[in-house]
């Protein structure tokens, strides 16, 4: 699972990084949760970063409610479930930008949160699916997306037993490119090497969604 990440660089930051246009300047967020806005670079517009909101809400939703339960689509189904199938087939494929993400011990009720992030990648991508979603009555658009999950590596399996998609800069390339067959582009969902991640505790402040500062990202004890 991945429900909450974070992207520390602000828009032009992130646009000098990718060698991209930013539509909708957006600032550093430490904690996105579902329903939030999020950088995303999508395959109709890779030479674009825009924003888009975290939990994906199909065309055939009757609200926007739906997306607060598919912020995540398994990669062993993605080509399966109607919800997602079509987003890969017709190339609704995306890059979530981040630069960590957070997993929770648990430990009886209490909840210990974790970060994990890529020492040598300052700013990475998740495999995302999007989707737009008109409502019937104010003909308002509504962009989503949702991000893939698979089998976690060790350092994330040591407390969820499913982790992002992180890509490679070479797969990301692929996973937005149109001539990729469906066979390969699912290769490309698994787990990113272990001994290229980093995890440390942070503070409990992270499990409220509305929490959203820079010290969140610090190591436990350190603030």
């Amino acid at each position: 699972m991945c429900a909450r990440f974070s992207l520390s660089k602000d828009s032009e930051q992130v646009a000098r990084e990718y060698t991209v246009k930013v539509i909708d300047p957006f600032a550093p967020s430490y904690n996105t949760a579902p329903t939030m806005n999020a950088a995303v670079i999508t395959a109709q517009h890779p030479d674009t970063i825009q924003q888009y909101h975290f939990g994906l809400v199909p065309f055939w939703a009757q609200d926007t409610k739906i997306g607060l339960k598919m912020f995540n689509a398994r990669a062993e189904t993605v080509l399966e479930l109607t919800s997602f199938k079509p987003l890969m087939e017709k190339n609704r494929r995306c890059l979530v930008l981040a630069d960590g993400f957070y997993e929770w011990e648990k430990a009886g009720k209490e909840k210990f949160p974790y970060r994990f992030s890529l020492p040598d990648r300052g700013v990475f991508a998740f495999a995302g699916l999007y989707s737009y979603w008109k409502d019937k009555k104010t003909e308002e658009g509504y962009l989503s997306f949702t991000i893939i999950t698979t089998t976690p590596n060790k350092t994330v399996g040591k407390l969820h037993d499913r982790m992002p998609v992180i890509l490679s800069k070479e797969e990301e390339s692929l996973w937005l490119s149109n001539d990729v067959p469906m066979k390969d582009l699912t290769q490309l969902l698994d787990a990113y090497p272990d001994d290229e991640m980093d995890r440390y505790r942070v503070s409990k402040e992270v499990n409220v969604a509305r929490n959203n500062y820079a010290e969140l990202l610090l190591p436990l004890n350190s603030q």
